[in-house]
């Protein structure tokens, strides 16, 4: 389960490495004070910095929190992966699609069923597609809140009468926000939240008994984003 997570925290190392190494040497260098745009370049302090496609990495600490009937699991973990979309800009609203789809390493346990059974569940890879709605405050700090759906695939053990282990997944809505700075023509660093209520999903397992989960889970990420 933790081959794919560790592949997106690669990922996400090299793409950090790329951007620090693109950097200019120092503030001046690169115009950051020039009065007449952000960074010295016309394309910059511009109505159209967050506009085009775009790519990242990206990677995060998450909980998640398992409502069962009766008993409850808590969950958590890390998350890395690719993030990308595109957006359009008019004045200093940004609207766009964004989507992402990460390894995950969150794992949890605990007793259900009145302490009959053990729980532990885990997982392992997610994606989200949304729409992202924001504002800059100034030319290259892009406020943002995000809305949209929201996929997860797990690991479920039981142990304890009728139990065993399935794998299965989660479907639902994710909403959050956050902020978006370009540090560089075409590179920028995010924060963002998001919230995740993924809908119940019943499962059987090998020795007969048949559990529902329902997850909701809390995220929260930092993302280096190149615009093409």
């Amino acid at each position: 389960m933790r081959t794919g997570f560790y592949r997106a925290i690669a990922f996400s190392a090299a793409l950090g490495i790329c951007a620090t190494a693109s950097m200019p040497a120092s503030a001046q260098d690169y115009g950051l004070y020039d009065s007449t745009s952000y960074y010295g370049s016309s394309t910059m302090g511009s109505d159209s910095t967050f506009e085009g496609w775009w790519l990242g990495a990206t990677i995060g600490g998450s909980t998640v929190s398992y409502s069962t009937s009766p008993g409850s699991v808590d969950s958590d973990g890390f998350v890395g992966g690719v993030i990308g979309g595109f957006s359009w800009q008019h004045g200093p609203f940004v609207i766009g699609l964004e989507g992402d789809y990460m390894g995950a390493d969150i794992e949890g346990g605990g007793s259900i069923n009145n302490g009959v059974n053990k729980a532990k569940i885990g997982f392992d890879n997610l994606a989200d597609l949304r729409m992202r709605l924001g504002y800059t405050i100034t030319p290259n700090l892009l406020l943002f809140g995000t809305l949209g759906g929201a996929w997860a695939g797990a690991d479920v053990y039981m142990s304890g009468p009728g139990g065993g282990f399935r794998e299965t997944s989660f479907t639902g809505w994710s909403a959050g926000g956050g902020a978006e700075y370009a540090f560089q023509k075409d590179w920028s660093l995010r924060l963002d939240y998001q919230f995740t209520d993924f809908g119940e999903e019943s499962v059987k397992f090998q020795g007969g008994n048949k559990q529902t989960f329902d997850p909701d889970s809390n995220s929260f990420r930092g993302s280096v984003i190149y615009r093409f």
